[in-house]
């Protein structure tokens, strides 16, 4: 027979698997009844007392790390986060370890799965869970949400100051000339705030130099499906003022849609100037056209989340804060001056 776990013992004493670890940890602040229910629930299965959350003794750190599809283009930025990381913490001894996980898993599942790690803390890559996090929280591992702004209220969390970004991408285009600019977005995976964040920088752009963003200017792809990009780009440039430019929400759109706009007979940057206002890309590959694009260092990414969980791990701060990192415009020769 297999040995109980803490989600057989949550489950039996009719409680969440947070409040079984509290109660078995002798933490938090946790009613006599339901300590009493949550111990007679261990007993009744034969569970023999371990550390179920916090190992004082432990330094180890988990990531989770996503490997949904949806997000594949993302893995190389990711990767060098997390080496980043493991560089940071390992000059504090502490070990990083992969937790795999993906989208459609449950709470539970990727809770038992840092649990049974024995971490005591964890980063998040990208993937988001308020509930989830919210209970790491209260069972004392502390949460770090890395490249995710959409729980910056609430978990601190370290990304990309994605609305300046965009509005110096913007700002770029109008610099060197350019005025009749196509905005085109997707939606980005489970990154609601971040699209709000790249449009609105982009606006704020415009704004400044008295330009309207017309319905015909803005938009919003399928990027699995190569004819809703044509048939939308075919119309944007059937109109009198012709554009001159596209603004990408991401880099990754504008290699998508670079294919299509050549077959359409505009060759970048002479007939279109393109530039992208976040990064995913692995430049070093030569396959990858050359697009200008707003870059957030992946190794500063991981820095700064490093040192922000060994503060917390060390002096234990009451509050939670957000750090936003700059992104710099890296010229490719995507763009031209008109």
């Amino acid at each position: 027979m297999s040995k109980p776990t803490l989600l057989d013992i949550a489950k039996l004493a009719g409680v969440s698997p947070s409040t079984a670890s509290l109660v078995l940890a002798k933490k938090g602040k946790i009613s006599n009844e339901v300590r009493e229910k949550v111990k007679i629930a261990a007993d009744e299965l034969g569970y023999t007392k371990k550390a179920v959350v916090n190992n004082t003794k432990s330094k180890t750190i988990a990531v989770l790390f996503h490997f949904d599809s949806q997000l594949s283009q993302t893995w190389n930025i990711l990767r060098q986060v997390t080496l980043s990381l493991e560089e940071t913490l390992s000059h504090s001894n502490y070990l990083t370890i992969l937790i795999p996980i993906t989208y459609d898993m449950s709470d539970s599942e990727i809770f038992k799965k840092v649990i049974d790690s024995r971490a005591i803390a964890v980063f998040s890559m990208h993937f988001g869970r308020e509930k989830l996090f919210s209970q790491l929280e209260n069972v004392t591992i502390p949460v770090v949400i890395i490249i995710n702004s959409h729980f910056q209220s609430h978990f601190y969390t370290v990304c990309a100051d994605n609305f300046q970004g965009s509005y110096e991408a913007a700002s770029h285009l109008l610099q060197l000339g350019h005025k009749n600019i196509i905005y085109a977005d997707f939606d980005i995976y489970q990154l609601p705030e971040t699209l709000s964040d790249r449009f609105f920088g982009f606006y704020k752009a415009l704004n400044e130099h008295q330009i309207t963003l017309s319905d015909e200017h803005k938009l919003h792809f399928d990027i699995n499906n190569v004819t809703d990009i044509r048939s939308k780009f075919t119309k944007a440039f059937s109109t009198v003022n012709k554009p001159t430019a596209i603004f990408f929400v991401d880099d990754y759109l504008a290699a998508h849609s670079m294919g299509v706009l050549k077959e359409m007979g505009l060759n970048c940057p002479d007939d279109i100037s393109i530039i992208a206002s976040g990064e995913v890309l692995d430049y070093k590959e030569p396959y990858i056209p050359q697009i200008t694009g707003m870059v957030t260092r992946p190794d500063l990414l991981g820095k700064f989340s490093a040192e922000m969980m060994l503060n917390r791990l060390k002096h234990k701060p009451s509050e939670s804060y957000v750090l936003k990192i700059k992104q710099q415009l890296m010229e490719r020769g995507s763009c031209r001056k008109i």
